[in-house]
């Protein structure tokens, strides 16, 4: 991963790896640290890292601006993947994937403590369909 990330103990990292081009993110969790309930987007805004972007219209940050009229792309080849920096320890419950046409089919969502892991798949599928997924995970 990118030394970006901060290796702190209390800090969880939201992994997706994508096999195609991604129109958003939404993340919704409960705090681990104070306990309190999340109600909001907590990717919204979030420092991004990805594989790569098909150009610079499509950049990583596009995948969680919360604007529907803006996407990442990343390149045609597999894997792709993007890492969101919560900034925060979470208890994950949702993760809400909105696709642009080309989706992944194949693909995982992973948590971390620190960008260098280790990390811990919290979803998986190999028959994914594109539109909106709707996700609810268990992370943490």
């Amino acid at each position: 991963m990118k030394a970006l990330w901060h290796s702190s103990v209390f800090r969880r990292t939201a992994l997706v790896l994508l096999a195609a081009l991604l129109l958003g993110i939404v993340v919704v969790g409960q705090a681990a640290l104070p306990a309190q309930a999340q109600t909001t987007n907590l990717a919204q805004g979030r420092p991004v890292t990805c594989s790569s972007v098909e150009n610079a219209a499509f950049p990583c940050a596009n995948a969680v601006d919360g604007s529907s009229g803006t996407r990442w792309s990343s390149a045609f080849s597999d894997p792709q993947w993007i890492t969101v920096d919560l900034g925060a320890a979470y208890s994950i419950s949702r993760v809400v994937l909105n696709w642009e046409a080309a989706y992944g089919r194949s693909y995982q969502i992973q948590v971390a403590g620190s960008a260098s892991g280790p990390w811990t798949s919290v979803y998986s599928t190999t028959s994914g369909n594109g539109g909106t997924d709707d996700l609810a995970v268990s992370g943490w």
